[in-house]
């Protein structure tokens, strides 16, 4: 008895084991702040080397913050990187054209061919771009002027209700000022018929 026993204990501590180490553990997740954090830093990067490239390859730097500070920063970097798709475009067409012969008309004409397609498609994202932005500076204006005549009315309002309440306090006190004025009126009397008596008793002495 006492050896089937223990045998049992030794099987119930070996599965207790074996299944402690088949569990599979908790791994900490990482806190999606952190997680925001790193994305908006690694797109920050990004965003800068794309920048540098771009003034490298010619863009104007007060243009591209112009331009592109009106979008989101995906839209930023997905219209950053045509431009930089384009200026290679441009330059390995430019680099493949210097070093041929004069003769070979084909394969000039395809290469012109393509420098047109591709500065075509630079000049309509450029004016696409800089619509955006006339647009943005367009709805800014507009939102100024919007609120500042909204400011007006506001203040043509106020006005008009404190014009009218000060005509109605004025007809409110008509009545009072009269009053105030027969008041004084009474009182002016009586003095000068005190002062008459006064005469009238010291003439009569």
């Amino acid at each position: 008895m006492r050896r089937t026993f223990s045998l049992c204990c030794a099987a119930a501590t070996a599965t207790a084991a074996s299944s402690s180490q088949t569990q599979p553990q908790p791994q900490p997740q990482p806190q999606p702040q952190e997680e925001q954090q790193q994305r908006a830093a690694s797109s920050a990067a990004v965003e800068r080397a794309l920048y540098r490239r771009l003034l490298k390859a010619g863009e104007d730097g007060a243009a591209l913050q112009r331009c592109l500070t009106v979008h989101p920063l995906p839209q930023c970097l997905q219209y950053g990187l045509r431009l930089l798709r384009y200026h290679k475009a441009l330059a390995e067409i430019q680099a493949a054209a210097a070093p041929l012969h004069p003769l070979r008309v084909v394969r000039r004409a395809r290469l012109g061919l393509r420098r047109r397609y591709y500065a075509w498609q630079l000049f309509t994202l450029r004016l696409q771009l800089r619509s955006w932005n006339a647009i943005s500076d367009l709805l800014v204006y507009l939102l100024f002027l919007s609120v500042c005549a909204l400011l007006y009315c506001i203040y043509r309002a106020c006005r008009v209700g404190v014009d009218r309440a000060q005509e109605r306090y004025r007809t409110m006190a008509i009545p009072i000022l009269q009053t105030f004025e027969a008041m004084e009126e009474s009182q002016e009397r009586r003095r000068m018929l005190q002062k008459e008596m006064e005469d009238d008793i010291l003439r009569n002495r």
